[in-house]
């Protein structure tokens, strides 16, 4: 695992840097404080990490898998643990057979077809009986030629009931979909990811153990990008002249060896304290060495 210049003692996650400083320079963001002129100097400085996630169990579960140990580098969306799905799985299989069948039956018109050949058939036989009676009367009886109209009113009235049915059968198809995507989110509401890159600095449960809704799991941290937390004299230096400035940090590693990161302050606390300063903050890009 890469080394990072911050380093945390246990599993804490706010370092006091004794010795480090921050001094402001220019808006340049490649200026350094020589060139710029001389900035306020903070010393003993707080370094936070921004971004960190106690990441919860979105289902209760048996946890199947844990796939990092503390001190694991992890990416945005990496899968961490997975929480037993089988009966997720079993149902969205079943959702699927379901979907399947029902997209089926709204595709098929063959009643619909049938139902018009029907008509087409009712209507020729009434209309060959009124033809007959044009030609002779009476040779159809009058009792035959309404039963023929009843039977083509009634071939009608079924392809309207068999494009109803195929329509009933689209809303099913579409519900069926419906439950296959709830069966996905089922089956991803049981897999634990990381919603920031960064370190895993805890594994809070183990494998096989059963875990509640909500019950947090993994705790991980963004080192890449850290915040550096100083006051500043109001006596000396205006707010709205020290916000977006760049700012130079001097980290001491072990051994006294020192290293140099750039940054620029993000916020000015309006708020002047009674010793007369005013808290300020840089947000500075971490490097790995």
């Amino acid at each position: 695992m890469p080394r990072y210049m911050v380093h945390a003692l246990g599993v804490i996650l706010l370092w006091t840097v004794a010795t480090s400083h921050a001094q402001l320079a220019s808006n340049q963001p490649t200026a350094r404080p020589a060139r710029s002129g001389p900035g306020p100097t903070l010393e003993n400085c707080l370094v936070i990490v921004i971004d960190e996630a106690e990441i919860p169990a979105k289902e209760a579960g048996v946890l199947t898998e844990l796939k990092v140990k503390e001190g694991a580098e992890v990416r945005a969306g990496d899968l961490l643990a997975q929480i037993d799905d089988r009966r997720p799985q079993i149902e969205k299989q079943l959702s699927e057979h379901e979907y399947h069948a029902a997209t089926e039956k709204a595709s098929n018109d063959i009643n619909v077809r049938f139902a018009k050949a029907a008509a087409d058939v009712a209507e020729a036989e009434y209309l060959a009986g009124l033809d007959a009676n044009r030609r002779v009367a009476n040779s159809v009886a009058a009792a035959d030629i309404r039963k023929s109209k009843l039977e083509h009113r009634k071939a009608v009235l079924q392809i309207e009931q068999s494009g109803l049915e195929q329509t009933i059968a689209r809303h099913d198809a579409e519900a069926a979909a419906s439950k296959v995507e709830a069966a996905d989110d089922n089956i991803r509401r049981r897999k634990v990811l990381s919603p920031i890159s960064g370190a895993v600095i805890e594994v809070r449960r183990h494998l096989g153990e059963w875990v509640q809704a909500g019950e947090v799991v993994l705790h991980v941290v963004r080192l890449d990008h850290l915040k550096v937390e100083g006051f500043v004299k109001a006596s000396q230096f205006r707010g709205s002249r020290i916000r977006g400035r760049t700012v130079t940090v001097e980290m001491e590693l072990p051994g006294g060896e020192k290293r140099e990161l750039t940054g620029r302050i993000t916020f000015v606390n309006p708020i002047v304290q009674t010793a007369g300063d005013y808290r300020v903050w840089a947000e500075i890009e971490n490097r790995q060495e």
